[in-house]
């Protein structure tokens, strides 16, 4: 059974994406919905966080944790690797009678009846390939794949950029997506507040391993003071990224004690291999995981499993 065929046969669609979502989770779930709008179909989209404001430029982003239904006969997960990453919703996987995991992360344990699982650069790229050839991709679904598309490869940046990738994003901006205004509403909106939080977070920066690591740190008392929250940390390990002798990064925020959320990213290194040591994962170059413990030890704990993937 195809996502569309899937669709065709449904009446009240249910959306779930991973906690903490990003713009390739949103953009996949906001196009998915569009998509049942489009063919006469009832579709909530629900992540177990709070929305995200940085992305409320996003086409339909109010629909986002708007539930408007209690019974569902198709489930779709998006960009979760494992039930665990949606959260209070994992439940639905049993309830909902037929259900489809999209995904392109390479640790994803295909938990659902059906799995579409690729190791492309984005869900969002997957969702473009399942409704390439449906004539159904109007403006709002083209911006809505392009956001997922970038924000995913770092603003086509990124190792996973390949020139499928090109072409898809091509085909999107000839569909309506607009770049400039897009990558305008992702790139270059930062506020004061959050501006004060990098500050803080580069402050932070501690080099191990002959500077070829660097650790950034978020307290809770960091986003306190600037006036953040949880979603302004996104973005924040790209400054570790920045610095040519780096070649892991890693970015510690603290949330509820004794909890760290953890970030990797990579130049080389498998970090995913890193993140599962915690029970976490990702792709090969970013990854991520949540480590308990007393913040030192959790330095050492994080250090030890980035170095054991390093070449002597």
């Amino acid at each position: 059974m195809t996502i569309i065929e899937a669709l065709q046969s449904s009446k009240n669609v249910l959306i779930v994406g991973h906690q903490r979502p990003d713009g390739d989770c949103i953009g996949s779930g906001l196009a998915l919905c569009r998509v049942c709008d489009i063919m006469g179909k009832s579709a909530d989209f629900l992540c177990d966080s709070d929305n995200p404001a940085q992305y409320a430029f996003m086409p339909g982003f109010e629909r986002l944790n708007d539930k408007r239904f209690k019974d569902y006969d198709l489930l779709i997960t998006v960009d979760c690797a494992d039930i665990y990453r949606m959260g209070k919703y994992n439940g639905y996987l049993k309830s909902v009678q037929n259900t489809f995991n999209i995904d392109h992360h390479k640790t994803n344990n295909k938990y659902a009846k059906h799995n579409i699982v690729l190791p492309l650069s984005s869900t969002c790229e997957i969702i473009y390939g399942l409704l390439k050839d449906t004539r159904i991709i109007d403006e709002t679904v083209a911006s809505l794949l392009f956001v997922g598309l970038s924000t995913d490869t770092g603003h086509f940046m990124h190792s996973n950029t390949t020139a499928e990738v090109f072409k898809a994003a091509s085909d999107l901006v000839s569909l309506g997506a607009n770049p400039y205004a897009l990558a305008t509403s992702i790139y270059k909106t930062d506020t004061v507040n959050k501006i004060k939080l990098t500050a803080k977070a580069i402050e932070s920066m501690r080099f191990f391993c002959n500077n070829k690591i660097c650790v950034i740190t978020v307290r809770q008392e960091d986003l306190q003071s600037t006036g953040c929250c949880m979603a302004d940390t996104e973005g924040l390990i790209d400054y570790a990224m920045k610095i040519g002798c780096v070649e892991v990064g890693i970015c510690l925020t603290e949330q509820m004690r004794p909890h760290f959320k953890v970030s990797f990213r990579s130049k080389k290194i498998d970090v995913a291999a890193a993140a599962a040591t915690f029970g976490g994962g990702g792709h090969t170059l970013a990854a991520g995981c949540v480590v308990s413990g007393k913040y030192e030890d959790v330095v050492d704990k994080l250090l030890k499993a980035v170095t054991d993937g390093m070449p002597v």
